[in-house]
Parts: C-alpha cells; structure tokens; sequence
C-alpha cells in the first residue's frame, strides 16, 4: 500500500483535514464518519512529507486505539512508519516522569490504583459505627473529581455530594493525610502522573522544550472527552507544536468524571488560530436511523450543528417498543434474538445497549433463560478484578518489599487478620532495609502459613520470570482464594488467571508487568478476542463509542431514565444525559430496536435558573415518521407509525487537591 491509495480512499472532507497545513487544527467528526481513518491519514500525510516518525506522538483514551492507529499507518507505509509512536495520556505522561525524573524531584515512586486509593481512604475514614462521614468510594470519587477537573474541594462537594458539605473540614483533614501517605510512601496515582507532568510543563520552559525535542506533532483522539487537567497538559504546547485534534462534541459524555464540554465545544475561543473542519458523511448507519439521531440533537437548546448524512442511502426506520416492565422488556428481547437466530441472523450481529451493568441484569437473566450466548462489555477489568489483584499482591511485595498497599492486601487474605492487624504488622515491614527483614517477621506471625516465607524467597529469586512468578503466587494462595471466593463464583474466577498468564508472557520483569497494567487497565474481552466468537454482546453504553453491529438495541430508554431522574432541574446534566442516548443510538448499522417501559407518568419541562429550557423526556416530542412504535400489552401488541416531515515560574507547582 502507499500514502497516495490511502489519500484516495477518503472523501473531501477527510482528505482536507488529512492534508491540512494549519499548525492548529481541530476536526469535528461525527459519530460514524471515519475519525480513525482521519488520523490514521493525518500520521501517513505527515510522515510522507518528511515529518520523521518519532516526532509524532497520537494521545487515546485506550490501549486498543492507541495500537489500531499504528498499525494502520505501518500497513500504508512500513518501515517508513517505524517509531511512530501512539500511547493514552497516562502512558505518555508516565514516560515523560520516567524520562526526565529529575525535573519533576521524584524519587522511587510505585504507581497505585483506584483498589490501592480505597484502602487507604477507608483506613483514613476509619470504621466507627457513627461515622457519618461518606464512605471510601465517595471520597474518592470527590477527590478525583477535584483533581481533574482542577477545581476546589468545596466545589467539588457541592457537585458530588451536596449533602456532605457542613462535612467539609473533616473531609479535608482526611484527603490531606492520603496525600501525605501518598509522598511518604513514593505512591503516584493516575491524577499525579497526569498532574505532574502537566503542571510542572506549565512551570517550566525548560522542560517543555525537552518534550518538544521527541515529538513537535501531536494528534488527539476523543478531544470530547478531556477534562480541564488534560487540557492543562496540552495548553503548553499551544504555539509551539503542532497540535490536530479530532472528536465530536455530541459524544462528549463522561462528565461525571471531570471530561468537559468546553475543551472541543469552546477550542477556537482558547486556540483563535486554529482551523474548524467537519465530517458529516456517515459510514455506519441509514439515513432512517441518522435522522432519528440528528433529531435527538435538533431539538437541544445547544448548537451542536450536526446533521449527519448516510453514505449508504435509506434503509429500515427504527421501531420503538413500550412495555409493561422491564421483565415483559427483556424477555421480548431475548424472543427476538432467538427469532432471528432460527432465521439465520448470526448472535454476533447484535448488540445490547443498557445504562450500567446494573440496568442489564434482568436481561442477562432472559438471555441466560432462553441459552443465547453473549458476552457483557463495561464491568470491571481483568487485572482490577479482587481474585487477581490478590495474587499479584505477592508480586509486588516482591518488587518492591515497601509496598505497604501490597502488604496489606495479601495480609488481609488469611483468616482472622483484619485491617487493623494487617496495617500494624505492614508499618512493621516499612522499617525493614529488604524483603528477607520482612519475611522473619512473616514467620513469627502464626495467621500466615509458614510456607508462605520460603515461595517469597522463591519468587524474589525469578522474578524475571513473570509467568512463572504468576503461577508460583496463584499455586501459593489457590487453597486460600477459593475458600474466600467460595459463595462469589470462584470457577468462573479462576478461569480468569489463564489470559492473566497470556499477558505475563509479553513481560520482562514483575514491576513493569504491574505497572503497565495499573495504567491502562485491560478488559476480558481485549484477550479473549471475543469478537470472534459468535455471541450477542450486552455493553454498557460507556464502553459503546466506537463498536458497531447489525442490530442494535437500546434497553429502557424509559421517563425517568433519559435524561435520568437525578439530572432533572440541571441543564448540563441533562445534555450530558441526550449526547449518551444519541451516542446509543448511533451504534446500529442496520437495525435500530429501542425498548422502554411503563409510560404512565410523563415529566414536564421546566426552566433552569439562567433561564434554560430543560427538557423532562427526550421521547415525549417524539416527531412523526422516525420511527414505528409497537405498544405491548399482555396478550396483545398495537403497533402504531408516525409520520416525518424532512427537516516560566520559579515556584514549584502545587500537585494535588485544593482544599480552600
């Protein structure tokens, strides 16, 4: 293949943001109209004209994209593309810790995650009875909230957990005494390693013209989905790097985690240089299903100016099915699927788009009852699961014999030790000058197999050998796990250490095994490579951007649920909440099925407080002909069709919270 074939694959629109000669660009491409494509183009382009591979440098927000980009150039251009690098933020700012570690006055640091966090906030919080303080995972939650969105505690507070606000100072006292632990222990988590480097950049000249030095191009994916933190990190380079940027406001929706709005919706204010192109023509779906899409966001007080067009033309207009419940709803879903299999539709064309793994339960339950296969995308990774965390707890003590996280996972293990006594005999550890200090005291301490002293010994002597580590830590604990694990599916657990071994192979040493792993968390899915199997995938819609099928449907789209009832009365919840249903509706190529329940009370719009319509139910102004709505009744099915008209500072950064 050659640059010139890839070029002549893309319409005009694709090919002008490709070859742009702007030093600024951003690309605004609707769902479905090629967004890989374009910046698989854009790296080709530049590369073709001289740009050397290496100084260009592709931010994702996943490990899976990251690696599809390069792969696709290196198909267009081979050796030419070699040192093309493609990496997520987090990735690419723990390189730049690591690189230039004296800039950033870091000694040894241990990165830990969202599990590691907990422990140490619920340590913090402490366990009294009374304690009216929110619990580890909201303070977490507020905590990270904070840090990504930059903005203060208080403030954080009162969009998180308006109800623990009078509780301010007690809070305040706990997310100081974590960051403490966190500097005395040498523990990054997945904020500092973004906020480090984008505060320190921010600081110092210095240090930005030694990144600059690697990469004076950067192309970012999913720009709708940075939060202001991000945007702290790419600020520096404005002016002085190339920077092509390519997302879609109308998807923009992980505000509940900081992502916000402004860093595409607001990009010409903050980058007035830069050049605004648009993709419309949309590869995916039907004009019938498009319009019911562009609908969705015509009728939202923002202007999102989207008005996508089908490359494929006209095809089946979506129906709408209402329910009685959500039990009448997932069983007509699974009827359906099993009706199409026995015509000869393959599981793997459909798709089942629910809100939370909570909300598919019961259609798990139906799909379960009537045995179709199907695979369930958006619940916890592989390597954050409980039962493979606790084995790699050995690995890491073995790594690093001062990890008292580690220590107190393994710890807490066994039976009878709590976190009070794992905690104590953990200090204990931190005090020790090598892992063999620890493990005599190990020995003294009657809760923990003697054993278990000389497989750390073990372990510590191979630890170049991630698999065979891995599977020396599981043989060591298997006894224990499954009696812990013994009411929590412990044969569907234990099956999931043989891809944890797959992902051992591709590793050197122990630490960067974990550490990989710690940032960019890994789905079952991604090594199973379940997409080849033929099975009905059930995802949350979160985890959607990006897949496609056949047959899509999209469960409870019901009054209550979008927008979701605790956005009511909040205009940029609820606009958060009409950008998940359009991304939802968007995935279907051919067929797009959406399912809702009990129509019996509808919500009214109201006015926010600076005068902002606020819609009550996105459904309820539903416009003719966009879709055939059947209602269902027990017994007996009505099926209606409605009809359409067409239409440099010398001071050190502060890294961390701000408390005022």
């Amino acid at each position: 293949m050659t640059i010139q074939r890839l070029l002549d694959e893309l319409n005009p629109e694709q090919y002008q943001a490709a070859t742009t000669t702007a030093q600024n660009a951003l690309i605004l491409a609707g769902a479905g109209c090629g967004k890989t494509k374009t910046i698989v183009a854009r790296a080709a382009y530049l590369i073709s004209q001289g740009v050397p591979a290496e100084q260009i440098q592709i931010m994702t927000f996943t490990r899976r994209a990251a690696s599809e980009i390069v792969t696709r150039v290196e198909q267009y251009l081979g050796a030419q593309a070699q040192g093309l690098r493609a990496s997520t933020f987090h990735t690419f700012c723990l390189g730049i810790l690591r690189r230039y570690a004296k800039a950033f006055e870091l000694r040894q640091f241990n990165v830990i995650d969202r599990d590691d966090q907990m422990l140490m906030f619920r340590l913090l919080r402490g366990k009294e009875k009374n304690n009216e303080l929110p619990k580890a995972a909201q303070l977490l939650d507020v905590y990270s909230f904070a840090r990504n969105t930059q903005s203060k505690l208080s403030e954080a507070l009162a969009k998180q957990l308006p109800e623990m606000v009078e509780q301010k100072e007690k809070i305040l006292t706990i997310m100081q005494a974590y960051e403490t632990q966190k500097r005395e222990r040498g523990y990054l988590d997945y904020d500092d390693i973004l906020e480090y480097v984008a505060k320190y950049l921010n600081h110092s000249e210095a240090l930005v013209d030694q990144v600059l030095h690697r990469c004076q191009y950067l192309l970012v994916d999913e720009m709708q989905d940075t939060n202001p933190l991000q945007w702290l990190l790419l600020k520096p380079f404005i002016g002085k790097a190339h920077l092509f940027c390519v997302g879609d406001d109308a998807q923009s929706i992980y505000g509940f985690r900081g992502a916000d709005f402004q860093n595409i919706h607001a990009f010409k204010e903050r980058v007035p240089d830069a050049k605004v192109m648009t993709l419309a023509r949309n590869y995916r779906s039907t004009q019938e299903i498009l319009d019911l899409s562009n609908w969705m966001l015509k009728i939202s007080p923002l202007d999102y100016q989207k008005q996508l067009i089908a490359y494929r033309g006209e095809g089946i207009a979506p129906a709408l099915h209402t329910f009685a419940n959500e039990f009448e709803e997932a069983n007509w879903i699974a009827q359906d699927l099993k009706t199409r299999h026995q015509h000869g539709a393959a599981w793997q064309q459909h798709m089942i788009l629910v809100r939370s793994s909570f909300a598919g339960r019961q259609i798990e339950s139906a799909l379960v009852a009537t045995d179709i296969p199907y695979q369930f995308i958006g619940g916890v990774k592989l390597l954050e699961s409980a039962h493979v965390k606790d084995v790699l707890s050995m690995l890491r003590i073995v790594a690093n014999h001062k990890d008292e996280l580690a220590w107190m996972r393994f710890l807490t293990l066994w039976d009878g030790v709590g976190d009070v006594g794992a905690s104590r005999l953990a200090h204990d550890f931190l005090q020790q000058d090598n892992l063999q200090g620890c493990l005599e005291k190990l020995k003294k301490f009657s809760k923990v197999p003697a054993q278990i002293a000389l497989i750390f010994q073990q372990l510590l002597d191979i630890q170049h050998l991630v698999k065979q580590s891995l599977e020396i830590a599981l043989n060591a604990l298997q006894e224990q796990l499954e009696k812990n694990y013994q009411n929590k599916d412990w044969s569907r657990r234990s099956r999931d250490f043989d891809l944890v071994k797959q992902l051992a192979e591709r590793h050197m040493n122990v630490s960067a095994f974990i550490e990989e792993y710690v940032i960019e968390p890994i789905s079952h899915s991604e090594v199973e490579r379940a997409k080849d199997q033929d099975v009905v995938t059930l995802i949350t819609i979160h985890s959607a951007k990006g897949t496609e099928r056949e047959v899509c449907y999209v469960a409870n789209a019901s009054v209550g649920q979008f927008p979701h009832a605790r956005a009511q009365g909040q205009f940029d919840e609820v606009e958060e909440e009409r950008r998940v249903l359009y991304v939802a509706l968007t995935r279907a190529q051919n067929e797009l099925i959406v399912t809702r329940q009990n129509l019996f009370t509808w919500t009214k719009d109201t006015i926010d407080a600076e005068g902002r319509p606020i819609v009550g139910y996105f459904f309820s102004d539903l416009l003719p002909k966009l879709c055939r709505e059947t209602l269902h009744r027990r017994g007996s099915q009505r099926q209606k069709t409605w009809t359409f008209e067409q239409e440099d500072s010398l001071d050190k950064p502060k890294i961390g919270i701000d408390f005022d």
